[in-house]
């Protein structure tokens, strides 16, 4: 047993709760606080902030079907990665991996670095390295010990978090009602507002928010650890994605109808959701904000690490990446021990690149869009392409309309993501078909078949 798990099994422990616990604690439902300020105060989008992540939660939708499609067929770790790798082409396949490799390196990098960044401001004798590197170490041994203890430690911080977001639009209603706000909890103003309505900065909007939905692609990464993975994959996908996408609008709409008034008076829109609780007169909800919101960071990070780790493991077993370091498991563990360490180490890199985080962002929403765009053309691929399963209007919707329209809204998202972000994305792009080109001698060898 013990072989056989070195060289690369994972043991079977997490059921629906968790697995559902595990995508939403990737994903953060507090996240739609972090950007409240941000698009509620832009120019374009002035109060459109609920507008544009309904559009995104549409466009996820879309995309999180393929996933359930996807995953019945390769119930494995790897994810996008091992989608396109077996249904379009093995080449594309790696470098589908490479790419959608930056988003989980970026992720806990991130998350660890705006705890730091918050523990330092509300603590200013605690150095922002020194409260990363703590974080840090916490997430690396939580996943060490088992993907079970951490989505039991997920599931726990997530129920925090959806309290608090229940305690949020509780406020907002009752401060409404008593006569605040908008004045009334029906507001077709808090969706759509002509006289600032901007089509192109709402579909820039709805492009990053992108990166508040991917739980659901981080769920199927945990294939191998689920118990029926056949059978709970489909829902565990479809429940991360439309319930977030659920709970994030009707917060967000509440919040308009609550502080209308927030586009034109938040200061800061890094801050603004601090603004916002003053604004409603709610202001000690702010404390409670600043502690649910680190503990968010810190499980979005815990599953971003624990993800990444078993990207690199399908990419290890593969051969694609050094098979002796990446594509093995510890015998104690039964967890990928050398890859939470090494991920964990380049998340602590973090702490030089605080003026970039914002860069750090965009960056990640390119490898974001490009992976969902590869994963729905992957569904056509296989599917109508390849088992021409083309007969009936049924199969005609599912593997040929709604993929290609996934692929379109997100081509139209990514035309909007920064230019900055697409030429960094695009070195590192770069960088890895360089690699694929010496590992294949030219491409004239195929990366090694799937051990699946």
């Amino acid at each position: 047993m013990s072989q056989s798990q070195t060289q690369g099994e994972l043991k079977r422990t997490l059921n629906l709760p968790l697995l559902v616990g595990f995508g939403l604690a990737y994903l953060a439902p507090t996240v739609v606080f972090n950007y409240y300020g941000i698009w509620t105060a832009e120019s374009g989008t002035a109060g459109h902030y609920p507008l544009a992540l309904l559009i995104t939660t549409v466009l996820m939708t879309i995309t999180a079907y393929s996933y359930t499609r996807m995953v019945k067929e390769f119930p494995v770790a790897g994810s996008a990665y091992v989608y396109v790798h077996k249904s379009v082409q093995p080449h594309i396949g790696f470098i589908t991996g490479w790419i959608m490799l930056l988003d989980y390196l970026l992720l806990p990098m991130s998350g660890f670095l705006l705890i730091g960044i918050y523990v330092n401001l509300y603590f200013p004798v605690v150095p922002t390295w020194l409260a990363m590197l703590i974080v840090a170490a916490i997430a690396a041994f939580l996943n060490i010990v088992g993907a079970k203890l951490a989505s039991i430690v997920d599931t726990i911080i997530i129920v925090a978090q959806i309290a608090f977001t229940v305690l949020t639009i509780v406020l907002c209603i009752i401060y409404v009602c008593k006569g605040g706000g908008a004045g009334s909890i029906l507001s077709a103003r808090a969706i759509y507002d002509p006289d600032t309505f901007n089509i192109s900065a709402v579909i820039n909007a709805s492009a990053v928010l992108c990166l508040s939905f991917v739980g659901f692609d981080a769920v199927t990464t945990m294939a191998e650890e689920t118990k029926n993975p056949e059978k709970i994959m489909t829902p565990a996908i479809m429940l991360t994605c439309v319930g977030a996408g659920v709970l994030f609008f009707i917060t967000s709409y509440c919040m308009n109808i609550a502080w209308p008034e927030g586009v034109q008076l938040i200061q800061d829109p890094d801050t603004g959701v601090y603004e916002f609780y003053d604004g409603i007169g709610s202001g000690w909800a702010g404390d409670i904000f600043f502690v649910v919101d680190n503990c968010a960071s810190f499980i979005c990070s815990l599953a971003a690490v624990g993800a990444a780790s078993r990207i690199l493991l399908g990419m290890g077993r593969d051969n694609a990446l050094p098979k002796k370091f990446f594509g093995s498991v510890s015998p104690k563990f039964n967890t990928p021990v050398k890859n939470i360490i090494l991920i964990t180490l380049i998340s602590c890199m973090g702490i030089f690149f605080a003026d970039n985080l914002m860069a750090a962002m965009e960056l990640v929403s390119f490898g974001v869009i490009i992976g969902f765009i590869m994963v729905n053309f992957s569904v056509f691929v296989l599917f109508f392409v390849k088992k021409r399963q083309r007969k009936g209007l049924k199969n005609i919707v599912m593997y040929l309309i709604l993929p290609w329209a996934g692929v379109a809204v997100l081509v139209v998202a990514f035309i909007f993501v920064g230019t900055s972000a697409k030429i960094l994305g695009c070195i590192w792009t770069a960088l890895g078909i360089i690699y694929l080109a010496v590992k294949t001698k030219g491409f004239k060898e195929l990366p090694p078949e799937m051990e699946i």
